[in-house]
Formats: structure tokens, sequence, C-alpha cells
């Protein structure tokens, strides 16, 4: 019986059929032109060697063995090429590609442009219609730019019609890191905006019920967690730090939520930046944000 989550993935060569597939997207070029730091091409090595050292396939919590999870690993995409659109191209047809063989995938990233063209990915495995999704940031990133950067994904998703307005929530958002243009955009486009103060107030399993709730009306969706969304204490090595935000708690109920949910087939971490880790503190709440989530897949297909 295996032990450790290791021990449950496998090359996707070796698992073309499974529960969940991972893959990596080494990319920081989107966060360094919008004015962050350099290094999340890092993070799904960082990640990977996490999930491979710690974790144990028995949740006590929810008391749920994870044992017969198959999860397969696609490894990282090649995005080295001078062209960052063509990397984008890059990142939308191999997403859709996995996406129309496993029922899930989860990225492991890299700067937040990613989500642009995995959610780009999902539309195309989705048919061509619009899906639902929740962002669990700091930042809105919504911004209106023609380069596509890590403070642009979700504006150019609901611009371009691949994300449904009424059909997105943005949770977590901090009190003075986004503008009121952005913010008057999200209601412009019936969108639902959940500021990191009613999270602390409330709890983030309120918010995030609800969300799921409106992102999967019409069908497949998708949950992007920023990690640095979480408060600096907790998560140092992200491309954009800040004092307050998410406590490990509430990223982990978020995450086991959004596995719990059959039609959340793409999970995101996004923005670690090794480079700034401390004694792998980041990398490791990371991982254990990917566990909680393939925690929450494992109890589904055991009610």
């Amino acid at each position: 019986m295996p032990t450790f989550l290791r021990e449950l993935i496998r090359p996707a060569a070796e698992l073309p059929e499974a529960d969940v597939c991972l893959v990596g997207l080494p990319l920081d070029f989107g966060t360094v032109l919008e004015g962050g730091r350099a290094g999340a091409a890092g993070a799904p090595e960082a990640i990977r060697r996490e999930l491979r050292r710690y974790h144990k396939t028995y949740n006590l919590e929810h008391d749920i063995s994870l044992k017969n999870l198959r999860i397969a690993d696609a490894g990282n995409l090649d995005l080295r090429h001078p062209d960052h659109v063509r990397n984008h191209d890059r990142i939308r047809e191999r997403l859709g590609e996995l996406l129309r063989q496993y029922p899930r995938v989860v990225v492991l990233g890299g700067s937040h442009d990613g989500t642009y063209s995995t959610v780009r990915g999902l539309f195309d495995a989705n048919g061509g219609r619009a899906v639902g999704g929740i962002n669990l940031d700091a930042h809105a990133d919504v911004k209106d730019k023609p380069t596509i950067t890590s403070g642009t994904p979700f504006g150019r998703l609901l611009r371009e019609g691949f994300l449904a307005g009424p059909e997105f929530t943005e949770i977590g958002l901090h009190s003075n890191l986004n503008t009121q243009e952005d913010v008057d955009f999200l209601h412009q486009q019936d969108a639902h905006i959940v500021p990191l103060a009613h999270v602390q107030k409330d709890g983030v399993a309120l918010y995030q019920t609800r969300a799921l709730s409106r992102a999967t009306k019409s069908g497949p969706a998708f949950v992007s967690f920023d990690i640095d969304g979480c408060a600096e204490a907790y998560a140092p090595a992200v491309s954009a730090p800040s004092a307050d935000g998410f406590t490990p708690r509430q990223a982990v109920e978020a995450a086991f939520l959004a596995g719990n949910k059959d039609e959340v087939r793409l999970f995101e971490v996004v923005e670690l930046n090794p480079l700034y880790d401390r004694d792998n503190q980041t990398a490791r709440l990371a991982a254990t944000i990917i566990t909680a989530y393939l925690t929450g897949v494992a109890a589904l297909q055991q009610q």
C-alpha cells in the first residue's frame, strides 16, 4: 500500500489514463514585464520536490486515503522561445491536449500570465464555449495592455470572450493593491469580488463555495491560486510579496473545496519564486495546497 504521494505519481507516458495530470510552466517573463521579480521559472521543480518529499497518501482531517488516485506527470513545457506569444500559443495547445486526455490538470507555475493560455486550453477542450473560474489572489490581474503580462490574464480572458464574467470570482483582493479602474471593469463584466477583509471576517469556505457554484454553473471551470495571495510571513518566495494575505489554513480549505467539485478541471498554483525561499517554506506551502486539491478529488471519488 503506498504511503507517500510520490509513489502515486508516474510519467504521463506510463499513465495515458489518470485522475489528474500535473504539468509545469517554467515561466517568468510575464512577471518581469510587469515589474516583478524574476525567478518563477524555477517553480515547477521546486513544487515537485516538496510534493515528493513530505506528503503522504492519508489525510487525517477528512479521514480520506489518496492511495487509489492515479496521478500522471507530463513534465514541463518548453517555453524558451524568444517570442513570448509563441510560448503562449504552446501553452494553449498543450493544455488543450491534456484536458482532452485527462479529467483534471494541475498546473505548477510559473508567472500568472500563463493562466491566459491555460484557460484558453480549457476553452478549446470545452468545445469553444466560455468557461467559469476563480482567482484567489491579492491582485485582480485585469490590466488592459497590448503585451501579455502577469497583470493581464483575466482582463484578456474576459475581453476576448474565453471567460464568462458572471461565472468569474476574484477572492482575496487586497485593499490597496488594486485600482478603481480595475474594480470598475470587473463590475462591468458582472464578475464577483470578495475582498481579503471579507475572507478574514467570515472565512474562506463561505465565499469559495459560492464562487464554485457560480463557476461551474455552465460546465467546466478553473481555479487559479496565486500564492502571493498568502501573507509574506507564510509565503516569502513569490514574485510580488504582501504583508497581509491568506493563511495556510485558508489556502488549504479553498483548494480542498476546489478538488471536491467535479467540474473544476483546471487547478493552478502560480507565482512561486524559489529564488527567494527560506528553507523551501513557500514551495512546501504550494505543494500542501496541491495536496489539498488532490484530497478533495479523492474525497469526491469516495462519495
